[in-house]
């Protein structure tokens, strides 16, 4: 068997092409950095991950420098024992951006699936060859914009689209109100950003039940387990969490014992990785529930949402992000649905991502390489 130990490894931090977008009336223009890792291991075979990490006022630094704290804990370390370095990682007892132990993690399942000459979801357990995908917008400032948005997402044949807009609740209802009627072969979903008072947010779901939506997504912070409890009550459609903060498969596996959510919500890209997300998994079809994945990223942690839900019965939908174009960095393939409204994994071994590392070289604003010969760290001005 070829030499699976990790001889490299390296993270950059990249400023990119997306736009700033807004995610609430109360909130600034977000920066979404892309983090890419990259492990080299004894044998040649390039292992990468990635993860967005969005951040107000400024590009993130945090990732990377919670990488060079990690990065010496997995040098030496051989591919095969990923599950056991990834639950180390997680142990550490350092402050550390979960988001830093998702990239390495996502790696190392990259690389692990390319050593195999597979797809990661044959890797995994593949179940299926496609999902149905949802368009995730961005924010609108006018109903019209909202309508026009969708004709368009219908003309590219999505099924399904889930509004983000600007968790005021006049505005939400009268755009729902005026766009989802016009459109009666679609089905819509909401994402209230953890945004909503709770007399607010009954008023919202009530017109979500008339409208029936396919879910409601975090009125509150995950953690107010009581007025998801009071909501769940009231209204008819599923809501879900926002799946950014409760991480912790303990927290998540008695969210669910005590039925808080209609289904969990996580992202790999912040959960931990591939690892992690498989547990949660596990856990929510142990109550008969779904795992809802989103996967508001870059195609590198789009691939690794995707090829999770393709290897596990217990998730419904892909969150597509639109336009695509906006969150394609770095990037020579991509995860886009296909005309019949599904999305399915890129062919090639592992992820199925081919990094364009001369965009990556451009874009790069801190850098560390961990080798040999020593630690290389960068900064560059933004």
């Amino acid at each position: 068997m070829a030499d699976l130990t990790i001889v490299s490894a390296e993270v950059f931090a990249c400023k990119s092409d997306a736009p700033q977008i807004i995610w609430a009336k109360d909130m600034s223009p977000m920066f979404e950095a892309n983090i890419i890792v990259k492990l080299q291991t004894q044998s040649g075979i390039e292992a990468v991950g990635g993860v967005l990490i969005p951040t107000e006022h400024h590009y993130d630094f945090s990732v990377v420098q919670a990488c060079r704290n990690l990065f010496p804990e997995i040098i030496g370390k051989s591919l095969e024992d990923r599950i056991s370095v990834t639950e180390f990682m997680l142990t550490r007892c350092v402050p550390l951006n979960p988001l830093a132990v998702s990239s390495i993690d996502i790696a190392m399942w990259d690389g692990y699936a390319k050593h195999h000459q597979k797809p990661l979801c044959e890797v995994l357990g593949k179940k299926r060859d496609k999902i149905k995908s949802y368009a995730s917008t961005p924010l609108f400032h006018s109903i019209d914009e909202y309508i026009d948005f969708v004709k368009d997402l219908q003309s590219q044949n999505f099924h399904t689209i889930k509004f983000h807009t600007w968790c005021e609740l006049e505005f939400d209802l009268e755009m729902i109100s005026q766009v989802c009627p016009q459109f009666p072969d679609i089905q819509f979903m909401i994402d209230c950003e953890q945004r909503y008072l709770r007399d607010d947010a009954l008023r919202l779901g009530r017109k979500l039940d008339e409208l029936k939506f396919v879910w409601m997504e975090a009125p509150f912070d995950d953690y107010d387990w009581d007025s998801y409890q009071w909501l769940r009550e009231k209204i008819a459609t599923p809501v879900l969490g926002a799946g950014n903060s409760l991480l912790n498969p303990f927290q998540i596996d008695q969210s669910l014992k005590e039925n808080i959510f209609h289904h969990a919500r996580v992202d790999t890209t912040y959960v931990g990785g591939i690892t992690q997300a498989i547990k949660i998994m596990k856990i929510a079809k142990k109550y008969n529930k779904n795992t809802e994945l989103q996967s508001w990223s870059y195609p590198l942690g789009q691939a690794a949402n995707l090829h999770i839900m393709l290897s596990h019965e217990n998730c419904n939908y892909f969150e597509q992000v639109v336009p695509y174009k906006n969150h394609e960095h770095a990037a020579k393939s991509f995860i886009r649905t296909d005309n019949l409204g599904y999305v399915g994994p890129n062919p090639e071994h592992g992820l199925g991502i081919e990094v364009d590392w001369d965009i990556v070289s451009r874009d790069w604003y801190s850098h560390i390489r961990l080798d040999e010969k020593g630690l290389k760290s960068q900064i560059r001005s933004i």
